[in-house]
């Protein structure tokens, strides 16, 4: 449950409703209560797709289905591949660490 709380709007300097969210709008004015925040995520998000888009296999949807299919196999096989290399630098950590303790 989210707690509702007065605000004076940094725009028309009224007292209004807000609920903590980025997108909270004054009751009056209609502009954001919190409009630097409301920006940074937005920009944030669409920085976030822009990089998503910019993958190699981002599958677009003009793509045919070979494509779409050899896009999402490799992907896959991506991170397996950074999974088992994160395993393998476990293992040989957990190695070093035993061998470390065996006095000698």
């Amino acid at each position: 449950m989210s707690q509702v709380r007065e605000i004076k709007c940094p725009k028309c300097g009224k007292w209004t409703l807000w609920a903590g969210d980025i997108d909270d709008r004054c009751l009056y004015c209609d502009s954001f209560l919190e409009s630097r925040r409301f920006s940074r995520e937005v920009e944030k998000k669409i920085r976030g797709e822009v990089q998503k888009e910019n993958d190699y296999f981002f599958i677009k949807p003009t793509d045919g289905p070979f494509k779409r299919l050899c896009k999402k196999t490799l992907g896959v096989l991506r991170w397996w591949v950074i999974g088992l290399q994160i395993a393998f630098f476990v293992f040989v950590t957990i190695i070093i660490v035993l061998i470390s303790l065996i006095p000698g």
